[in-house]
């Protein structure tokens, strides 16, 4: 008995004459996953088979269709099952109309026989993704990203000719609404080891027919840091960060210590995506003086920027594009603080500041700029080397930081603010909160007597007002000066 016909068939109606098991149902029987959900296609009453299935299942019928196009979805507790109607003389015209031959196999329930006239087992049995036709991409451009999700998740390759016609209907993806790439794209992303797909991508033009904005990294060479340009380097970058993420356990022992570590993983879609995005904004902020040293200045927040449009285009989630953008702005700040470290400038104030404006965003920051500096050349340098060491030193930092924030309440809040000082809540409130938090997690301030002794030096040197707020307050109504108040 064959995997197809052991599959247990009780929840269809008891003349299943006319109906298919069809696609991915029957790929992944054939490669004996069970399936996520099933595909049936209908020859006969669409909407009698639907209540046969909802009867036998205890399921409810939802009407996915759209115009032109019937899809009853019929969904339950045990499995969700999608029915579209034949649609064409025959099973087999109908498989012929479909993408890729792993897809367009067919499982005749009633005469327990596979129906596959396109070669579609023989290119599972290769691990191959070949489209049925060449029209297939024609006919729904989707397609083009879907090769790519198809070898991802499989671990397959796509067939020669089937990339040459990807490549050359590239153009076409342009046509497709964002989110229906993105669910492709967001499915290569999510698999562990998707580098050698994005980079069949790249070979293909695809990659930069879906982010055109990345075309102008193409030949923008950088400084004598970096050997390869912009479009390389990010595509390294997204290789390397996907190797440590892969190893996060080993590479990152410290990490166990704190309950956030699953974070890395559970992000590592967005984090991928934001490697790919991080230097976009690199041509378009290029200089390079007389001498020919280049420089970058701001191309993080204009690559911030960049990503944030693509984001929208592709109709990401609130939650992705927040992840995705912090890591593109903030993801040379590690950089920054390595260089004030070196040169003495960095103190427990700067590396706390830097924890609280990253959040609980931190450790995907510091890792990706590991992977971005990792990937800059064919060998690291010793510059580079201390970057990393300096990396995890600051992992470790944010560690302790994380587990003296969870063990010791803050010293005030914004009630000592107006009962203390008389101060009328503002949004400048959290600002004055936050920096004695810093203060707090540095080791400077210990108790509350302390953060109300610093509080009141600030006022006092700032004539009753907060020194932010004076140049605001300009030609506005004048605060009371400072005056302690008795429970102080």
């Amino acid at each position: 008995m064959n995997k197809l016909d052991a599959f247990n068939l009780d929840f269809l109606p008891d003349d299943p004459g006319g109906i298919y098991l069809v696609g991915g149902t029957v790929r992944d029987l054939l490669a004996g996953h069970p399936p996520s959900d099933i595909d049936l296609v209908v020859a006969g009453d669409m909407v009698h088979a639907a209540g046969r299935i909802a009867e036998k299942t205890g399921g409810s019928i939802i009407n996915l269709g759209r115009k032109g196009f019937k899809v009853t979805r019929v969904a339950s507790p045990e499995a969700t099952v999608d029915i579209t109607p034949l649609g064409h003389p025959s099973i087999e015209s109908n498989l012929q109309q479909r993408d890729f031959t792993i897809n367009a196999m067919a499982y005749n329930v009633k005469e327990r026989r596979l129906v596959d006239c396109t070669g579609g087992r023989a290119d599972m049995q290769r691990k191959i993704v070949r489209m049925v036709s060449p029209a297939a991409f024609e006919n729904d451009p989707a397609r083009l990203v879907r090769a790519y999700r198809l070898a991802a998740s499989l671990h397959f390759s796509i067939a020669a000719g089937t990339e040459a016609a990807i490549a050359r209907h590239r153009h076409l993806v342009r046509s497709v609404a964002g989110e229906r790439v993105w669910a492709e794209l967001g499915r290569i992303l999510g698999v562990a080891d998707s580098t050698p797909i994005i980079m069949r991508m790249a070979a293909s033009r695809l990659l930069t027919a879906v982010f055109p904005e990345l075309r102008p990294a193409i030949g923008c060479t950088q400084n004598r840091h970096h050997p390869f340009d912009v479009f390389d380097h990010s595509l390294r970058v997204y290789g390397t960060l996907e190797t440590v993420l892969s190893d996060v356990g080993t590479r990152f022992p410290q990490l166990a210590r704190i309950a956030g570590n699953t974070h890395l993983s559970g992000r590592a879609a967005m984090l991928k995506y934001a490697a790919l995005l991080h230097d976009v904004g690199k041509p378009a902020t290029r200089q390079a003086d007389n001498k020919g040293l280049v420089r970058f200045p701001g191309h993080a927040a204009k690559s911030a920027a960049i990503a944030r449009g693509i984001s929208r285009r592709l109709k990401l989630s609130n939650w992705q594009r927040h992840v995705s953008d912090a890591v593109i702005r903030h993801h040379i700040r590690p950089l920054f603080l390595y260089l004030a470290s070196e040169n003495g400038s960095l103190g427990p104030k700067g590396t706390v500041r830097f924890f609280n404006r990253c959040g609980d965003l931190t450790l995907s920051i510091i890792v990706h700029a590991m992977a971005d500096i990792m990937a800059k050349g064919q060998h690291m340098q010793a510059r580079d080397n201390g970057f990393i060491k300096f990396c995890d030193d600051l992992l470790d930092a944010y560690i302790d930081y994380k587990e003296r924030q969870a063990s010791v309440p803050p010293l005030i809040s914004g009630n000592d603010l107006i009962s203390v000082f008389g101060l009328s809540p503002s949004p400048r409130f959290k600002h004055i909160l936050n920096l004695v938090n810093e203060r707090r997690l540095s080791g400077e301030l210990a108790t509350r007597d302390q953060a109300l002794k610093w509080i009141e030096a600030r006022l006092s040197e700032s004539g009753g007002r907060w020194p932010e707020d004076r140049k605001k307050a300009a030609g506005s109504q004048i605060q009371k000066p400072y005056t302690p108040h008795a429970n102080a």
